[in-house]
């Protein structure tokens, strides 16, 4: 990742708009041309960017204005500061495998003996995505009426996102906080959750995502078209940009990796952004987590758990209950 990745991507931009609007400046922090970056600040600035995440409307008026050439310059000094920061070292790694964490909200009201949740049926799940992704907008309503492409929503998102289905983080800091309680998009403002630490049940193998190109080369290699899904006008709202579209075919993903880690650095440069897959054809990164890994087959098991979490609605600071 270097400051170039970051500025290309809406949510890289955000990220250091939403850092050049703190003022805080925090002891032991590491410093590029005049910009100071702590760990704390970096995470409070990219779970800000991922707030902002929505990829079936149009994108937020800041963030089509933070792609003017004006505010990119203004934005430089900060992008390179994150890119040099010994506090973002880790936004390029690996799936911590010792360090996983599954999250779920909860209302505040919900008993604290909550179940722990399915780790089983989780590639009987991904096996049935290809066709919950590839269903085809009808050309009439019911009553007759056209159907126009460009008023429909659907299932926007490209992450492999099943029912049951798992994605797992690391935790970061003293004492350990899981990144998934911080890292949401779209956040609903939950104040209340529950973690639970997972470990693996055999060894497996992982898909590394880091860069727009790791994102594209997975649907080149695992093509699933979506021209004619609901995505076609949730994908032109959020990017602008009309013709065909390909995600990856998870089920086909699933023949060959048991879980896809995507990390925070792959999310900052990839997310909401249409990538060319070929002349004729994009893609679009939505509704995945920076650092969250997607488990495409049953391999994971309780190791830890469960641990209620509660956000102060003031500091929005999480604190095990």
């Amino acid at each position: 990742m270097d400051a170039a990745d970051l500025l290309r991507g809406p949510r890289g931009r955000r990220l250091c708009y939403e850092f050049a609007q703190s003022s805080a400046d925090p002891a032991g922090s590491s410093t590029r041309g005049g910009v100071d970056v702590d760990c704390q600040s970096a995470v409070e600035a990219v779970a800000e960017a991922c707030n902002w995440a929505m990829y079936w409307q149009p994108p937020h008026r800041l963030d089509v204005d933070l792609q003017s050439a004006e505010w990119l310059t203004r934005l430089e000094d900060i992008a390179e500061a994150f890119a040099a920061s010994p506090a973002t070292n880790w936004w390029s790694s690996k799936v911590e495998l010792h360090d996983q964490h599954l999250v779920q909200f909860v209302d505040e009201n919900s008993p604290a003996d909550e179940p722990q949740p399915t780790l089983t049926g989780l590639r009987a799940a991904v096996d049935g995505l290809s066709l919950e992704h590839s269903r085809e907008l009808r050309d009439d309503d019911k009553a007759g009426r056209r159907v126009d492409w460009k008023m429909i929503s659907g299932a926007w998102w490209s992450a492999p996102i099943t029912h049951p289905g798992v994605h797992t983080a690391r935790s970061i800091g003293q004492p350990p906080l899981p990144v998934g309680l911080v890292f949401v998009e779209d956040s609903f403002g939950w104040t209340a959750a529950t973690s639970w630490q997972v470990s693996r049940t055999r060894e497996v193998r992982i898909l590394q995502l880091d860069t727009p190109e790791d994102w594209v080369d997975v649907v080149r290699r695992y093509p699933l078209e979506v021209t004619a899904t609901p995505k076609r006008g949730d994908w032109w709202r959020t990017t602008d940009r009309d013709g065909r579209w390909a995600m990856p075919d998870w089920p086909a993903v699933a023949e060959d990796w048991d879980a896809v880690h995507l990390s925070v650095a792959g999310y900052l440069t990839t997310a909401g952004r249409a990538l060319a897959v070929d002349r004729n054809t994009a893609t679009v990164l939505a509704g995945w987590p920076p650092d969250a890994t997607f488990w495409l087959a049953d391999v994971l098991r309780v190791a830890g758990g469960p641990r209620r979490w509660h956000r102060d609605r003031n500091s929005n600071a999480w604190t095990q209950a």
